[in-house]
């Protein structure tokens, strides 16, 4: 019997390894909260569409990404009926999309194919765990059931569907049928961490009241003060989280994207535009020049001009294509969406 051990990144896969637990490891490498996230019926057309865009960001050349989701995709496939599949993944965006992905995966197969799949109640972030601490979790672990495949499904669905009104729709159960937000307040259940990383979600459409997502309107009001070096700016942007799940990488390009457009919110101080750097350059430089808000970002903040009205839109969420002419807006005050043009 073969028992792998599933997480979302190197970080994990590090401390699990020093924890001394019985089987092998596999880290699930995507950051599926950036870019197009179409159905991945077809595996090697979804293999093909994230690595062109992690090609398109300088992370990856588009051939070993391919080949480092085919040999990730094939070793979950090997984990077969007299094997266990452990979950280890955190309450974050980042981790839980990772997650309902894994498990609408398994959940394809014939029932008698199917490993014993269980899930690590982590309430926390793992990276930083001591190793000891995690035999405590392994020893907890819980059997995933029918109900939990059905519904990772149904959410992954959603989520890679081409417009957003089913993710909000199945947000919306989670939130009725678990009720409870954390493993340690209830013995029995499995996603409590699903509806409000789906709601974080949601909310990176642009907003109803400028035209921002959370993350953009996050960063502009840090800036809003006075100027930061962008390693501060980062910083500030994570505490406004209530679980950290944006990489540096990613919020590099929110910055770019806020800045590398007709009409600014950000830019250096003396007033050239940001540009993420590539990840095989050294970025050290980038974190450390300060950057500062536009007028017209300060008027983004006040509610005072429209962001997409001003710049437009072009920008995948899921499997949703947002632009200028057809997309959604976040209602954070009524927790709706509404459709704007198509």
């Amino acid at each position: 019997m073969l028992t792998l051990h599933l997480t979302n990144g190197d970080h994990a896969v590090t401390a699990l390894a020093r924890s001394g637990l019985p089987g092998d490891l596999l880290s699930w490498r995507d950051m599926l909260h950036d870019g197009p996230v179409p159905s991945d019926h077809d595996l090697a057309a979804f293999r093909r569409v994230r690595g062109e865009f992690l090609a398109s960001r300088g992370w990856q050349s588009q051939s070993s990404a391919v080949a480092d989701f085919a040999e990730r995709d094939a070793r979950l496939d090997g984990v077969g009926a007299t094997d266990e599949l452990v979950l280890w993944f955190e309450p974050d965006l980042f981790d839980q999309l990772q997650l309902i992905q894994v498990m609408a995966r398994v959940a394809r197969r014939p029932l008698a194919e199917r490993p014993t799949v269980t899930i690590a109640p982590a309430d926390c972030f793992l990276g930083p765990l001591q190793p000891e601490k995690f035999v405590p979790l392994y020893e907890a672990r819980r059997q995933v059931t029918a109900g939990d495949f059905a519904l990772a499904s149904a959410t992954w669905d959603a989520f890679t569907a081409d417009t957003p009104e089913a993710l909000l729709a199945v947000t919306d159960r989670i939130d009725r049928e678990v009720r409870a937000r954390a493993y340690a307040y209830d013995d029995a259940v499995r996603l409590p961490h699903l509806a409000p990383a789906l709601r974080r979600q949601l909310e990176e459409y642009p907003d109803t009241q400028a035209g921002l997502s959370r993350c953009e309107r996050q960063l502009c009001e840090a800036l809003s003060p006075g100027a930061l070096p962008l390693a501060k700016l980062f910083a500030a942007h994570q505490s406004a989280e209530s679980w950290v799940w944006l990489g540096d990488w990613s919020f590099a390009w929110y910055v770019q994207r806020l800045s590398d457009c007709a009409h600014p919110l950000v830019t250096h101080v003396n007033g050239s535009r940001v540009i993420a750097p590539l990840r095989d350059t050294d970025g050290k430089a980038f974190w450390e020049r300060t950057v500062q808000l536009t007028p017209l970002g300060q008027d983004m903040v006040r509610d005072r001009a429209d962001f997409v009205k001003v710049n437009g839109i072009d920008r995948w969420i899921g499997g949703v294509y947002n632009t200028t002419v057809r997309h959604w807006r976040w209602d954070p005050h009524h927790y709706r969406l509404i459709p704007y043009g198509g």
